[in-house]
């Protein structure tokens, strides 16, 4: 491999203590040896007869000439080799390489949706740049070096375990493909983690001991993620190496304003434009007319014009560009939003794809699909030990008119045959009111004061008071609430950290006093204040407007729906549940490229649940006599917000950087632009082999040993 071995010797660097004056001098050293030897005398013992002989020994004390000594003396070659290697070693020869120090290396190559950004016209987009970062540390590595390659988007996935092959781990690493899928960074540190801690791993045909060598991690991403909390590294040594353009120079506060207490990347500008909810309903007063809407978010740091085109699409024609219906313009101030909607006159189900004519640096949000027409009414199951207040709310005209709703107390829902119909999968929601069963039920459910079953809620902390600080009205469940400001809390229990994958919907001083967490093929929300406290109420939230807005939404987004008008937002990668009527084992989903369709089985609890749609699209599950289409979109704000994460601003105080790094346990760590270089010193090589030169030279000198 003479080509490696050129690149091995082109990053020789040299980093000498030593000024030329002192390297003038050590230059003069060779020469000094070089003439003493030609001025001195050798001579030897020579035993003598007669005075006869003292003659020709006389002649041995002229000077011989220069080459025969140079030529016959050991003793001189290996004196210049001392000084030559003595010389070395003080130059400080290092070898410059990318990560080369350890010999262990965990590269962690983020595949999510927002990866896929090209951040300059016509150039690599931010995943071509993580690869060709991670092809540095394995182009890089020597000897026994080996290195393990983990891709992660909203799931992990070992690309390649540990191995010493650096043709294979290119070949993996070029093997890595995008995803539309969301950025969480934590699977994919249980997966280095669980994979590189042990004392031994067996990968690829290699035992790999790393009880005694700390491995270096390497994470290439945008830092599109939170801060993993509660998370222990183990031995592992991170490195981020952040991929995309740097943040903008540091600002301080204005004079007399209080300093932000999150780190400004939060809201750097950057270049996209991207649709952030798409949802269609029926207009009451119309049967045949219905309303799509939804809202469009501007990145950029100047206002932003554009059109949004709604655009019918054909199901039975996968990947056809479909037909021009409706168009708006759109004005949308820097870093703001706006929303637009459309009057649809659709009597049955249809499948809309609306569009952004923006060019900007990510795609994926550009489009996003929506199916419209004949909801169902959703079944919900109501567990409640009469509280009136909640039950009151779902015996409302718009929640009665949108679903149909079954109330039972916790005794009775221990009873044989509603303990059955929940884990048949009976009922497209269930809400349990300050009473838990002992399983999840086969849908989605809503919990008021107590934790779902399951790992991950054993220790919550009581809190008295919460104050409500800020909730998410970007999540379907909290869209158009407004007054949760006025909401008294007297109770709640918090959970720190909240579940993997879980999403706040209402902060509070003390935590997340509402979120929402995938289950399977289901969504729990969370509410962890209860609504009563025996049979006293434990908060106002029933006074205000925003209580039955928010069981209407529930009902409207995790109630399900036949035509899914109503269905909750299925994302890309996740496990979706579809709702097929019919007795069948299994069905057909088409995907939205054309491709073939892929056949659903049931699963134990008798529900089909597609774990496959891993992008963005508009699907439709068929089966005899019958199909139901549902739409995927992306609807992730931290994919969207394309501003890069884990960098220090130029010019940062101090005080000020540690928010800008990302935490990864109570550890931060700040990301760099590139992998830095690491060098390795061969100095001490170099001065050990003068010294055994040194003893060889002495030993030949005293033994009196002649070449």
């Amino acid at each position: 491999m003479p080509g490696n071995l050129f690149s091995r010797l082109g990053s020789l660097q040299f980093s000498s203590p030593l000024g030329w004056p002192f390297w003038a001098a050590l230059g003069m050293v060779p020469l000094g040896i070089v003439a003493l030897y030609f001025l001195k005398l050798r001579r030897r013992p020579v035993r003598v007869a007669s005075t006869l002989l003292w003659r020709k020994s006389l002649e041995d004390i002229h000077v011989n000439s220069l080459f025969q000594r140079l030529r016959r003396n050991l003793l001189l070659f290996l004196q210049l080799l001392i000084a030559a290697l003595a010389m070395l070693a003080l130059a400080g020869p290092q070898m410059k390489g990318a990560g080369g120090q350890g010999r262990r290396f965990v590269l962690l190559v983020d595949a999510s949706a927002s990866m896929t950004a090209v951040d300059d016209a016509g150039g690599p987009s931010r995943l071509d740049k993580a690869k060709e970062e991670a092809r540095k540390v394995v182009r890089d590595m020597q000897g026994d070096d080996l290195a393990m390659i983990v891709s992660f988007a909203d799931a992990a996935k070992v690309v390649s375990n540990y191995t010493g092959d650096q043709r294979l781990l290119l070949q993996r690493i070029d093997a890595i493909a995008a995803t539309q899928g969301t950025t969480s960074l934590r699977e994919a540190l249980q997966v280095a983690a669980g994979l590189a801690n042990p004392s031994k791993q067996v990968g690829e045909g290699v035992v790999a001991t790393t009880s005694q060598i700390t491995p270096k991690l390497f994470i290439y991403t945008d830092g599109g993620f939170p801060d993993v909390e509660g998370f222990s590294l183990g031995n592992l040594e991170p490195e981020v190496v952040v991929i995309g353009p740097p943040p903008p120079p540091y600002t301080p506060p204005s004079e007399g304003a209080a300093p932000a207490a999150g780190p400004a990347t939060a809201g750097d500008p950057s270049d996209n434009v991207a649709l952030v909810a798409l949802q269609s309903r029926r207009i009451e007063e119309k049967a045949d007319l219905h309303q799509v809407f939804g809202r469009v978010k501007n990145y950029r740091a100047e206002a932003v014009t554009t059109e949004a085109q709604l655009v019918r699409k054909r199901l039975d024609r996968p990947g056809d560009e479909g037909g021009l219906v409706d168009a708006v313009a759109l004005e949308i101030p820097a870093r703001g939003e706006q929303a637009f909607q459309f009057d649809v006159p659709e009597p049955g189900v249809a499948a809309f794809e609306v569009r952004l004519t923006v060019k900007d640096s990510l795609a994926v949000d550009d489009r996003a699909f929506v199916v419209v027409g004949d909801a169902r009414k959703a079944r919900v199951l109501v567990v409640s030990a009469n509280d009136r207040y909640l039950i009151d709310a779902f015996n409302t005209p718009t929640i009665v008119e949108k679903a149909e709703v079954t109330t039972v107390t916790p005794d009775e829902a221990k009873g044989e045959a509603v303990a059955r119909d929940m884990k048949g999968g009976r009922y497209d929601l269930v809400v349990f009111d300050g009473w838990r069963p002992d399983e999840p039920p086969e849908s989605n459910a809503l919990y008021f004061g107590v934790f779902p079953p399951g790992a991950g809620y054993d220790a919550p902390k009581d809190v008295e008071h919460p104050a409500i600080l800020d909730w998410n009205v970007g999540h379907p469940l909290m869209q158009y609430l407004r007054d949760l400001s006025l909401v008294y809390v007297a109770k709640a229990r918090v959970i720190d950290p909240l579940p993997t994958a879980a999403v706040p919907l209402i902060e509070g001083d003390a935590g997340a006093l509402a979120f929402v967490v995938p289950r399977g093929g289901f969504l729990d929300a969370v509410t962890t204040f209860p609504l009563l406290d025996g049979t006293t109420p434990n908060t106002t939230w029933f006074r205000y407007i925003s209580f039955p807005l928010f069981l209407f939404n529930a009902v409207q987004s995790m109630g399900g729906a036949a035509g899914g008008e109503d269905a909750a937002p299925a994302r890309p990668g996740r496990p979706i549940l579809i709702r097929a009527e019919t007795a069948e084992k299994t069905i057909q989903v088409a995907p939205p490229d054309g491709s073939s369709p892929k056949t659903i089985g049931r699963n134990a609890q008798g529900a089909f649940v597609d774990d496959a749609a891993v992008a963005t699209g508009l699907y439709e599950a068929r089966w005899t006599g019958g199909a139901a289409p549902f739409a995927v979109n992306l609807f992730d704000p931290r994919e969207s917000d394309l501003a890069t994460r884990g960098l220090v601003p130029a010019g940062a105080p101090e005080s000020r950087a540690e928010s800008y790094k990302i935490k990864i346990g109570y550890t931060p760590v700040e990301g760099a632009r590139i992998v830095p270089d690491v060098r390795r010193d061969w100095w001490k090589l170099a001065a050990l082999a003068a010294l055994g030169v040194l003893v060889l030279e002495w030993y030949i000198y005293n033994r009196r040993v002649y070449v």
